[in-house]
């Protein structure tokens, strides 16, 4: 379809159109690009020449005809293309496609229409050929146009239109009635009912309440929204259901007036026809499903309000039940592709649960049930609620099915997981938005951001699972919308409309000569053909085949009733006729072009049901949908499985690759906010806010001055924020207008008023975020239904080829978008009784024209959960909820309503006639019995096989603090029932699923649940054990299955309607003096509690009770009258029937039945010949007693007895005891008193004496039995391994763990990890490494506490944190013989006294026993009186002498702070004070030894014996404070530069960012102007001039950077200040001669930090400027004229040099020339062509050009001397190029950069040695990497530093 000349198609038209047309033919890939291409810019052109050039032009007839065919027609035929009309993923294509068939104002569709109308008036021979098709053909096809056309611009409609649907009208009317005109008639409805819709919506026309056409008490009807006399409820109020939220808003919550309940009498809704259908509907099911949480989330609020009313956490309510949770706190939240975004949170684990062991929580969350996935829940906090769902994230407690549930004693796990169970304090769920909204983000964004405890609340509604009912609401208000329903006229008559009509036949048949084809039912080859011409005999149908008669005749009526009806009584076949339906229409479907058949049940199981039998019937193409199927058949067409083995075609994997790519994006900046808001956001922004809003304030709240920059992070801008407002004075004065204040000097204010400034001003941030988090969701939001879409486009193709599509009702609502792409004609609603009416009303697709409805309105109606909106409540009956769409059309609430005919199949096959007799006299009178069912057998072991046992047993009390008695229970129908089952089991005649027990209460289902599943293996309905769940009754576990060979059916009475058991038992639980049956005296439910049986029914209840009921007191006048009904029941021996067997309770079961018989010995032989010691019993139970006689046979050859039972197997080897034989053994042992068996193979016993042996491998001694082999790798060795692992330390494993052997031979050694504690030495610092062992991984910092101090400072961080040198420059280390002259924190260079101190210790007076210039100890150190512990005390290592023996005179003791005591000399020797000091030989020191040496310290010296602290020993000054400033300057370096490594990957990113500009264009409007733009100052007032010209946010960031750059700078520069401090004190007493120190070079206090930031702020710089001239070059115009003034950004290029210079970093001073070289070939750029020639009009001149040559040869030697600088080569040949030759050099790449700073991020490791160079630059150099280490700063020579 390619076509180069956009401007015109001209002659080529046609072929464009043509070719489209049948490419479409082809497969969906082909179809796909077609229309892609004809959604183009091209294609939109070939539309408009169309219809504005071609159309218009038409001379002739002729020439319209032939426009029609060779253009017209071939474009219809691509867009009506069903893959075309029905594609997901080609929705936007198409409705740009009608788009531009519509026009402006519908002007081209006027003229297209105009022109196809005129056509239809000229439509006949000869100027119409054969090939053109009829005139109705073409008329359906305009409209089908016509009618896509409006469905995609329902929202431009206008007059046009109106007038055009009239004219075709017109023209359809007055043709015959065909297959085609009833097409377009149908959709001229459509179109008509739509705009009218849409006119009445713009209108704001709302219909009044009509007359009845019956008499009626009209009621005051309070109706909604606006049209209330008393105005909206609530903000969700509204006449239009279109804009109701699904889910209560707080004002709802609020609100103490009920909401509108429209009534089942049309008369009295404020909307006519279908439209009031749908309202209706609507807020019935929604009042159904949400309201009755309302007051439940009302009464938690209130506990909020006031925490000491709070309730029990779980509250049975007459709103229903919830479950109350306290939220601890929102956790995390995250954004992911599958689930969108979710809240984490963690509750209190609830009170039953955290008291017990992790296993048994999890058993206790799977069987309650809490919390799983879709449940809905309300996230409370005070005044608020938001409505979520539990998200599948959640994470649950796995189910081992092999474990038996667990229960005990709380148990805390080591390790906490983020799930339900795990934790015994707290819970873990994750939630989702269940209808996400603004208010809704903004309270939960509110909550992510919240730092402060606040009481939150989760309520959880059991059983209200958000899946189940928002998908039904949603698509009732989408139905509301296009009002697209079929048979209206028959759902929503016009008011006057007969009560009878006649159902036309489905539109699909109106073909002419269609005549379905009746062959696939028939029993005996022949083809019986039906339709309009074809009748056929209902009564010939069924002799033909297995259909009885009324099946036959319930069958034809379906076939050609559009909307049919078939009632089924139980047991007469409803599923088998409906499969029968389903077979014709199948077989036929090549000729009705049906499409697939869509059927829908209520429930999972009745779905799974009719499409097992569908598939045993032979049908295959079947598609099941839904994730909740328990049938293995269909596991393999289930759509999600076959979907993913389709392959996609070109065009869907590139709309799935752009969806995907917009919703990653979309995702990544959800979460990147969301880590914000945690962080920095909030705190920044308010910052940010400040300085752009109160200059003044800003100033004073973090403390700034102009021009000047302070750090900024989140804590200090918080703690800056706090710290202002605490320091304002409080006063008692209201605080002033906000507007005044913030002109008022910020110090001024009052503490209350800068506390009211201050939440101002957070609550203008927090609403700006909220904005943009509402934003960011709402893109995420589209983008994800957006690849949602295009993923169903598989979905949608993988349906269109299957034959039967089923699925339940509220999962076709689910799935609705995709089922209406479907071109599907025929559904089948299985149980349609059962199903609500909003339910089949979703269900009836617009394409639907063949309806058929299947169930049984006289059994069970729909379940709904408000008791006051059904129609068995007397007050409920005005809204009737719970009448179903098929009893509603069978049974019509008026006389006058429209009645629709209906089918009822007559013969039943499931009940004896006894049985039958029951229903037939009350509710079927015309139901017939089929013949089989007469002969069936009776029922074994019981005299009657229909009873009614009658007791007076009361049925428990009912108490509403006890969750098991909210439902009813009667203990003795559940012993009683148990007997009898166990009876009945015993005839061991009836199988697996043949006995069924049903009651209509769950509490009884529980009891009789827990009771039978001690013996037997109970078999349960799904949606019994969920209602069991949602109840409450499966709190925790008890009771688990045994399977004895036989299984029960055991359910409530609802949930066995459609099922059926030979032997079905009834528990009725009601027994009460006030004659009470609840909601059994339905007549409904006693139908289907009637109706179950085949073989037998059994009553257990009070017949008193139920006989007040109408059709109960019927029932039992039946059974009383056949003696059916009796206080004792009748049971019947198999083998003496005669003997009388009447049960009045439970102890007659084992009195007169023991053993399912009567109570009479058996009397018959065993096989074995003994007489059977049973009592009587069935021949199944006799077959298999065992006899308990002694066994008469003996054993051979031996001759001795068997001593089993006879009737066990005889004992194959003799078992006699020989009493005193020892038997000698082949191993030498001897075996006392063997068996008889024993002495015949000796060498088969095993020998048990124990022998000691050692083991090959690890030679562990072990003792084994004597008749193990240990060569056969068996034995188990329990001994420690001794291996020693790669770590050092050794395994933990034990032998048997760690070591395979094969036949006594090592194989295989595997060890254990280690577990033992690193303990490596963090080196200087003396500490070990206290983590578990981590061999291939580096130990972390150290955490223990700093040992730093002196007398003036502590530090009080951790050992691996810097900590700045101490400020004093005076030295405490002082005697009164000698003293030192250096600052505190640099090392002592006084010469320490070794003398003994003068002083006398207090209050003793004896003489210090410490040296000389030392800090005296406490008086408890006195050698004299000091206690015998201490006296004792070993102090002299080298001579090993005790506290005593030392003569303190000659040999002093030092006293550290960690209270240890040792003598000098010891001291000294082990400290090597030797080292640093020249000494005599009695330790006197004499001199200082050498200089000091910068980082040369490895260690710091400390207490020998516990490593601690020497820091106030004066003695040891030189040696401690060296090693703690060489350690303190270690931790700086590193600091510092990982603070310039973090700044340059910022910077890094900024560039990539600006590499891939995304939005150039705008950039470049700037350039257009004309004008001069000049800016001066620093480089900073550059950037923001360049990004206020350009004025698009393109330096914003970079701009931020900038300042966090320059406070980081200011950081590192107030970092580095304590050490410039002790060698400026150091320098100065060396000029005036104070001390003799060593110079110390600045190089290495200074780290290069200030330097290295310094190098990256002008580099950012460059940066800017760079892009900035880059993009004005590659504009097309460049009028803009642009001087920088350089004076200051070429000052600080010179300083950066000049420092570098001082310092000594070559690399800096090579980059600083560069930099100067590079800006001024960049301001060159800027000269325009006429500007070239004069420089100074972008601000340059001659002289400063030769500058910069003069700069880049400096550079250029630099570079080339220095082999540290040649990174710099290539930046430097740009450089060159673009000032010498004016070639335009952006700098390196982004990703060059990377690649250099990779290779030296790890120059100061943590482990590796450090060097310094000539000029004093400290670094580090991993072992032997560099034979001849250089520096990397300046190339100079290293060496390694000795320690």
């Amino acid at each position: 379809m390619t076509q180069n000349n956009t401007s015109s198609f001209g002659s080529r038209l046609p072929y464009f159109f043509q070719q489209g047309q049948s490419l479409v033919q082809g497969n969906t890939d082909t179809v796909q690009s077609v229309i892609t291409e004809l959604a183009t810019e091209e294609g939109i052109i070939s539309v408009r020449e169309m219809i504005d050039e071609h159309i218009p032009f038409c001379k002739n007839d002729m020439e319209r005809i032939n426009l029609w065919r060779a253009c017209i027609r071939p474009f219809f035929q691509i867009l009506t293309e069903p893959r075309v009309a029905r594609s997901a993923i080609l929705e936007p294509q198409t409705g740009a496609i009608y788009a531009v068939v519509v026009g402006f104002n519908a002007t081209r569709l006027e003229i297209l229409f105009n022109f196809l109308l005129g056509l239809a008036a000229k439509w006949k021979a000869p100027f119409i050929q054969v090939g053109d098709g009829s005139k109705d053909q073409f008329l359906e096809l305009c409209v089908a146009i016509l009618f896509r056309t409006v469905d995609y611009n329902v929202q431009g409609v206008n007059g046009v239109i109106m007038r055009l649907v009239g004219k075709l009208r017109d023209v359809i009317d007055g043709l015959d009635r065909s297959f085609w005109s009833l097409q377009a008639t149908k959709r001229l409805d459509y179109i008509q009912t739509r705009l009218g819709m849409v006119k009445s919506a713009a209108q704001g026309a709302v219909s009044n309440p009509h007359l009845p056409y019956h008499a009626t008490f009209t009621q005051f009807i309070d109706l909604p929204g606006a049209l209330s006399k008393r105005g909206p409820r609530h903000d969700n109020d509204f006449e239009d259901i279109g804009n109701i939220r699904i889910l209560p808003t707080m004002s709802e919550l609020m609100s103490d007036r009920q909401d509108y309940r429209p009534m089942r009498e049309l008369s009295q809704l404020h909307l006519p026809g279908i439209q009031g259908l749908i309202d209706r509907h609507f807020r019935l099911l929604r009042e159904d499903t949400v309201g009755q949480l309302k007051e439940g989330i009302s009464q938690e609020l209130r506990v909020l309000e006031n925490p000491g009313d709070k309730p029990l956490s779980y509250e049975i309510q007459n709103y229903g039940r919830k479950y109350s949770y306290s939220i601890v706190d929102v956790v995390d939240t995250t954004c992911t592709r599958r689930r969108g975004l979710e809240f984490h949170l963690r509750l209190k684990q609830p009170p039953p649960a955290s008291e017990m062991t992790p296993e048994g929580r999890g058993d206790w969350w799977n069987m309650s049930k809490r919390l799983e996935i879709g449940a809905l829940v309300c996230f409370l906090e005070r005044d608020t609620a938001v409505f979520c769902a539990v998200s599948e994230s959640t994470v649950r407690p796995k189910i081992d099915p092999l474990r038996k549930p667990t229960s005990g004693i709380r148990n805390r796990p080591t390790v906490e997981k983020r799930d339900l169970h795990s934790n015994a304090d707290f819970a873990y769920v994750s939630l989702s938005l269940a209808e996400p909204s603004d208010t809704d983000l903004r309270v939960m964004l509110r909550a992510i951001g919240s730092k402060k405890p606040t009481q939150r609340s989760l309520v959880e509604f059991p059983g209200v699972l958000v899946p189940s009912f928002k998908p039904t609401l949603s698509a009732l208000k989408q139905i509301s919308k296009t009002l697209d329903l079929p048979f209206t006229n028959l759902l929503a008559p016009a008011p006057g409309s007969p009560a009878q009509v006649a159902i036309p036949p489905p539109l699909y048949t109106a073909k002419p000569n269609f005549a379905f084809s009746l062959k696939c039912l028939t029993s005996d080859g022949s083809n019986p053909l039906f339709g309009p011409k074809n009748n056929l005999n209902a009564r010939d149908l069924s002799r033909r085949s297995r259909l009885d008669e009324g099946q036959a005749l319930a069958l034809l009526n379906a076939l050609k009733r559009s909307l049919a009806l078939i009632q089924g009584p139980p047991g007469t076949g409803k599923s088998y006729t409906g499969e029968a339906i389903i077979k014709v229409l199948l077989a036929n479907k090549s000729t009705t072009e049906i499409g697939p058949i869509i059927c829908v049940c209520r429930t999972n199981h009745a779905l799974d049901q009719l499409l097992e039998n569908l598939w045993h019937g032979g049908v295959k193409q079947i598609i099941r949908i839904g994730s909740r199927s328990q049938s293995s058949i269909l596991k393999n067409v289930n759509l999600r499985k076959v979907a993913q083995e389709v392959e996609r075609t070109k065009s869907e994997k590139t709309a799935l690759w752009k969806s995907a790519t917009a919703l990653e994006k979309a995702e990544k900046a959800l979460k990147t906010f969301i880590e914000g808001i945690r962080t920095s956001l909030v705190s920044e922004g308010v910052k940010e806010h400040i300085k752009t809003t109160a200059i003044l304030f800003h100033e004073a709240i973090f403390n700034t001055e102009p021009g000047q920059w302070t750090p900024s992070t989140t804590e200090n801008d918080n703690a800056h924020l706090r710290r202002w407002v605490d320091a304002g004075m409080v006063s008692e004065n209201t605080p002033r207008a906000v507007d005044f204040l913030v002109k008022q000097d910020p110090n001024t204010l009052s503490q209350q008023e800068r506390s009211v400034l201050g939440k101002m001003w957070v609550s203008a941030i927090v609403s700006e975020l909220e904005v943009e988090f509402i934003s960011l969701h709402r893109d995420h939001w589209h983008a994800k239904k957006r690849h949602e879409t295009v993923l169903s486009e598989v979905d949608l193709r993988v349906l269109r080829d299957a034959d039967i599509i089923g699925a339940t009702t509220t999962g076709l609502a689910k799935n609705l978008k995709v089922f209406r792409k479907l071109d599907s004609k025929v559904l089948l609603c299985e149980e349609a009784g059962e199903v609500l009416e909003s339910h089949i009303l979703t269900a009836l697709l617009p394409s639907v024209e063949h309806a058929i409805l299947i169930g049984d309105h006289l059994q069970l109606r729909p379940h709904i959960e408000n008791y006051e909106l059904s129609v068995e409540n007397p007050h409920g009956e005005q809204y009737s909820l719970d009448v179903s769409l098929f009893e509603r059309l069978v049974k019509p609430f008026q006389p006058t309503d429209l009645k629709l005919p209906f089918d009822m199949l007559g013969t039943q096959r499931r009940m004896h006639p006894s049985i039958s007799n029951l229903i037939r006299s009350t509710i079927y009178h015309n139901l017939k019995d089929s013949e089989q069912v007469s002969d069936y057998p009776e029922v074994s072991g019981v005299k009657k096989r229909l009873y009614w046992f009658h007791h007076e047993h009361p049925e428990s009390t009912f108490s509403p603090n006890s969750l098991l008695d909210t439902s009813r229970t009667n203990y003795f129908e559940v012993e009683m029932i148990c007997a009898f089952v166990s009876h009945l089991v015993r005839q061991g005649v009836y199988g697996h699923d043949d006995i069924a027990v049903i009651t209509p209460y769950l509490g009884q289902l529980h009891r009789l649940r827990h009771r039978l599943q001690e013996s037997f293996e109970v078999v349960m309905e799904d949606e019994d054990l969920e209602d069991l769940q949602k109840e409450g009754f499966e709190e925790a576990p008890s009771v688990y299955k045994q399977d004895l060979g036989s299984c029960v059916r055991l359910a409530t009475v609802d949930t066995f309607q459609g099922e059926e058991a030979k032997i079905v038992i009834i528990s009725l639980v009601r027994s009460n003096p006030d004659w009470q049956c609840g909601f059994m005296k339905s007549t409904n439910r006693i139908n289907v509690t009637l109706s179950r049986a085949k073989h037998g029914m059994y009553i257990f209840g009070d017949s008193n009770t139920y006989g007040a009921a109408p059709m109960w007191s019927h029932i039992i006048s039946i059974l009383k009258s056949t003696g059916n009904l009796g206080t004792s029941l009748p049971l019947q021996c198999p083998r003496h029937k005669d003997t009388l067997i009447e049960i009045s309770g439970l102890e007659d079961f084992d009195r007169l039945s023991p053993e399912g018989g009567c109570d009479a010995q058996c009397l018959q032989t065993l096989e074995c010949g003994h007489m059977c010691p049973s009592t009587c019993h069935a021949a199944q139970l006799h077959k298999v007693t065992k006899c308990h006689e002694r066994c008469s046979l003996s054993n051979k050859p031996c001759g001795h007895d068997c001593s089993n039972r006879c009737g066990e197997p005889c004992e194959e080897d003799c078992s006699t005891i020989l009493e005193g034989k020892r038997l000698p053994l082949p191993c030498g042992h001897f075996l006392t008193s063997p068996r008889c068996w024993q002495t015949l193979v000796p060498e088969q016993i095993k020998c048990t004496q124990r022998r000691k042996i050692s083991l090959p491998g690890c030679n562990h001694s072990v003792e084994v039995p004597c008749h193990e082999d240990v060569s056969a790798g068996d034995i188990i060795c329990r001994a420690r391994c001794d291996h020693t692992l790669s770590c050092g330390h050794r395994c933990p494993g034990t032998c048997n763990t760690c070591i395979v052997r094969e036949g006594g031979r090592v194989v295989e050694e595997t060890h254990q990890a280690c577990m033992s504690i690193c303990g490596r030495s963090y080196g200087a610092c003396g500490h070990v490494c206290t983590r578990p062992c981590h061999p291939n991984e580096e130990c972390p910092p150290c955490d223990m506490d700093c040992d730093v101090q002196c007398e003036h400072m502590i530090c009080r961080g951790k050992c691996s944190e810097r900590c700045a040198p101490c400020k004093m420059d005076k030295c405490s280390s002082r005697c009164p013989h000698s003293r030192c002259t250096m600052p505190c924190a640099a090392p002592c260079n006084w010469i320490p006294c070794s003398r003994r101190c003068k002083k006398v210790l207090q209050p003793c007076g004896h003489q210090c026993p410490s040296l000389c210039g030392e800090v005296c100890p406490d008086e408890k150190y006195c050698q004299v009186c000091a206690s015998e512990n201490i006296k004792s005390t070993m102090v002299d290592m080298n001579n090993l002498r005790e506290y005593r023996d030392v003569d303190l005179d000659s040999d002093p003791c030092i006293f550290p702070n960690c209270g240890h005591v040792m003598t000098v000399s010891s001291m000294d020797s082990h400290l090597g004070m030797s080292d640093y000091y020249d000494c005599l030989d009695d330790g006197t020191v004499i001199a200082i030894k050498g200089s000091y040496k910068p980082l040369s310290s490895v260690t710091i010296k400390a207490c020998p014996k516990c490593r601690g602290s020497l820091r106030n020993i004066s003695r040891y000054g030189r040696l401690v404070r060296q090693a703690l400033l060489d350690e303190s300057t270690r931790r700086f370096v590193r600091w510092s530069y990982a603070q310039s490594v973090m700044l340059e990957r910022r910077l890094l990113d900024e560039q990539q960012r600006l590499e891939y500009p995304n939005n150039s264009e705008k950039l470049l409007e700037f350039f257009s102007k004309g004008g001069k733009h000049e800016v001066g100052g620093r480089q900073l007032e550059h950037i923001i001039a360049i990004e206020n010209w350009i004025n698009n946010g393109r330096y914003k960031k970079i701009i931020a950077l900038f300042f966090d750059m320059f406070n980081r700078m200011d950081h590192i520069r107030d970092e580095e200040r304590p050490y410039r401090r002790v060698f400026d004190c150091v320098e100065v007493r060396r000029i005036k001669g104070v001390t003799s120190q060593p110079d110390f070079n600045p190089s290495w206090v200074q780290t290069c930090g200030e330097l290295s930031a310094r190098v990256i702020l002008f580099r950012c710089y460059l940066m800017v400027l760079s892009d900035f001239i880059k993009l004005r070059n590659d504009a097309p115009e460049n009028g803009a004229t642009i001087h920088f003034w350089l004076d200051q950004p070429l000052e600080s290029c010179v300083m950066l040099i000049k420092l570098a210079q001082a310092t000594g970093y070559v690399v800096q001073e090579a980059e600083g020339h560069l930099f100067f070289a590079r800006l001024i070939a960049l301001i060159q750029q800027l000269a325009t062509s006429k500007e070239r020639g004069d420089l100074e009009a972008v601000g340059l001149s001659n002289a400063i050009i030769t500058k910069a040559k003069a700069h880049y040869s400096e550079a250029k030697n630099i570079v080339s001397e220095h082999r540290s600088a040649a990174y710099l080569g290539k930046e430097l040949d740009g450089v060159g190029k673009m000032l010498n030759c004016g070639v335009f050099y952006g700098g390196m790449s982004a990703q060059e950069r990377r690649i250099i700073y990779r290779e030296t991020a790890k120059r100061f490791s943590g482990t590796d040695p450090w060097y310094t160079c000539a000029h004093g630059h400290p670094f580090t150099v991993a072992d032997g990497t560099f034979p001849m280490p250089k520096c990397p700063e300046c190339d100079a020579p290293v060496g390694k530093i000795d320690p």
